[in-house]
């Protein structure tokens, strides 16, 4: 039996249904994004100014910011202090409404700075960026990363990416010569060796090898040697960027893996995938030395100058250990056993002490960055990374780290507290620090 609506009901159902359409009508128009970037509703931008950035560089830094795209923008004031200190004007006078960037040189290297951005409009309203900061120096920070392969370069605090030049596969291996300011770059793949300076631009005739891996420079003399597993063989390379060939070759020593050279120590050391460390004379190459450790395959060595000696890392399925050579008595000392997957060491070149890069179990983050006395005291250590290539810094004796947890550049001071972080990067594996 159909039952008949009444027209009170009829009615009721109208309203509702009309004050249902009002509401989705109106609930559009609410939610709809606002255009004016200084609408304190726009989602992208909160009402405030965005892009503004400070860029640390020797001596200055450099101040961007994206044009404003509205009308009435009468000019732009840039406000720096000290962290700590308030806020004052940079300059006695804004900057013209068409200006996206400006230079402060009136800072000191290895202090910190704190900029803001505000804009002045001609109905009297202004406008103000989130802080940035920047310290300036003389630090040249470069890294290789895989995710997208590139030759990196960072500002001297690392905060931010000054160029990302692509490569055409990952390199293996990255070296400085500090002394020239010349970047070594082995690309396994291509079978080529380049040579670049810190800006990224490829220096005279690229050296071709098989499969070339390891690098090392000897930067007092600009020698480079490159490890050519394929060939069994490490040749040697003149400074001269022109020159493509090899003036000296190490053979014989098995299955070359990791070489080393000094500086100040005029040495050249290699070792082998069946655990055995070689040292030579750099000179004539005269074979000094041989140690044959019994703890895996060697994936790192890392030159104590001040002593002569030498760090090696050696790695057996995920785990390792850490020995001291001593070349006066060609003794050997087992300093830890229980490394976890070893990939990278360097030398405190005033202590002596060794930064251990212990990448763990890949992609877990359980990883180990360490910092050990010649003594076999641990005098620090970070844990919950994933570290890899790594190096120290002679400014303050930091270590700066290749992180693949956070994908960042991180700096890690002897009492192992974070300093620095870069922004996220693709993949870096690498990174060299040099203070010209």
């Amino acid at each position: 039996m159909r039952h008949a609506v009444s027209p009170r009901s009829a009615r009721a159902r109208l309203v509702f249904a009309s004050a249902s359409a009002l509401a989705f009508l109106l609930g559009g128009c609410t939610t709809r994004d606002r255009l004016n970037p200084l609408d304190p509703k726009n989602s992208q931008t909160g009402g405030g100014l965005v892009g503004f950035n400070a860029i640390a560089a020797d001596r200055v830094v450099e101040l961007r910011w994206p044009a404003l795209l509205i009308e009435g923008v009468l000019g732009y004031r840039v406000q720096r202090w000290t962290p700590g200190g308030a806020p004052a004007d940079l300059g006695t006078a804004d900057y013209g409404p068409d200006a996206v960037a400006a230079e402060d040189t009136t800072v000191g290297n290895g202090t910190t700075y704190v900029y803001r951005l505000i804009v002045h409009l001609t109905n009297g309203d202004s406008a103000v960026s989130p802080p940035d900061t920047a310290t300036p120096g003389t630090r040249q920070i470069l890294a290789i990363q895989a995710g997208a392969p590139a030759l990196l370069r960072l500002s001297p605090d690392a905060r931010d990416l000054l160029f990302a030049r692509p490569a055409h596969e990952s390199y293996l291996d990255m070296e400085m010569d500090r002394k020239n300011g010349v970047v070594w770059l082995s690309s396994e793949t291509d079978g080529l060796v380049l040579r670049k300076n810190v800006d990224g631009a490829t220096l005279g005739t690229a050296i071709e090898l098989a499969d070339p891996t390891d690098i090392s420079v000897s930067s007092n003399r600009g020698v480079g040697w490159v490890v050519s597993p394929q060939d069994s063989t490490v040749y040697s390379y003149a400074a001269d960027v022109n020159n493509p060939f090899p003036q000296r070759t190490i053979s014989g020593v098995g299955h070359p893996r990791v070489v080393e050279a000094g500086t100040n120590d005029a040495s050249v050391w290699v070792g082998n995938e069946e655990g055995t460390v070689y040292r030579f004379r750099a000179q004539d190459l005269a074979l000094r030395n041989v140690w044959t450790l019994v703890s895996g395959e060697v994936r790192a060595i890392a030159l104590d100058e001040g002593t002569g000696g030498a760090w090696v890392a050696t790695r057996i399925a995920d785990g390792g250990s850490l020995d001291y050579l001593n070349p006066s008595d060609s003794s050997s000392t087992l300093i830890k056993s229980d490394l976890l997957n070893p990939v990278d060491l360097a030398v405190d070149p005033v202590s002596g002490d060794v930064w251990v890069s212990e990448r763990g179990t890949p992609h877990f983050g359980a990883g180990r960055l360490s910092l050990i006395a010649r003594s076999g005291t641990t005098l620090a250590y970070v844990t919950g990374i994933e570290p890899y290539g790594i190096d120290v810094d002679t400014l303050d004796r930091s270590c700066w780290v290749s992180e693949l947890r956070s994908n960042r550049i991180l700096e890690i001071d002897r009492s192992g507290a974070t300093v620095r972080a870069s922004p996220v990067l693709d993949t870096p594996y690498a990174v060299r620090i040099a203070v010209p």
